[in-house]
């Protein structure tokens, strides 16, 4: 039986996963970029985790997902490119799990079947979020993520979980 594959965000760097245990890691070139600063040695990049980038079609459909499930404002390029990566790698390395204590990605992942695993998240089971974007003001709800402002009353918009 071959070695299990994960994607890795920045936290499982810093949780140390990549200096630990076995496996085949792999991560995009954003997140090297976030992580070079914090002690990740070139040696440890070269020798246990391949670099590498995403498909421009898994790209194009991980920001479909997000903007669906509205988690898109609240991803950077960086989660879009590890999102896309694993969709990538699901297909290519017989199943990669992605490494990410962040809710948006991991929702958006769960929406495309990507197999998760986590750094150190605590608490109950994960659950799969649907975000509506809604105004204080006056309570009114939008499905464009865009907006920020509510067009009826001028008042900022917010996001909050509906019930899924």
């Amino acid at each position: 039986m071959s070695e299990p594959a994960y994607i890795l965000d920045s936290t499982a760097f810093y949780a140390g996963i990549p200096y630990q245990g076995s496996g085949r890691y792999y991560t995009t070139y954003l997140v090297l970029e976030e992580v070079k600063h914090h002690n990740v040695g070139a040696s440890l990049i070269h020798s246990r985790v391949q670099v590498t980038e995403p498909s421009p079609e898994s790209l194009t459909r991980v920001r479909g997902t997000a903007t669906k499930t509205g988690d898109i404002g609240a991803l950077s390029q960086t989660d879009l490119s590890l999102l896309a990566l694993s969709l990538d790698l699901m297909n290519s390395e017989g199943g990669a799990s992605l490494v990410t204590d962040d809710f948006a990605v991991r929702n958006v992942a769960e929406v495309l079947s990507i197999p998760l695993a986590q750094t150190s998240l605590k608490g109950g089971e994960w659950r799969n979020i649907t975000w509506k974007i809604y105004c204080r003001g006056c309570g009114k709800t939008y499905t464009n993520p865009k907006l920020t402002v509510c067009p009826v009353c001028g008042t900022q918009l917010v996001r909050k979980a509906s019930s899924s």
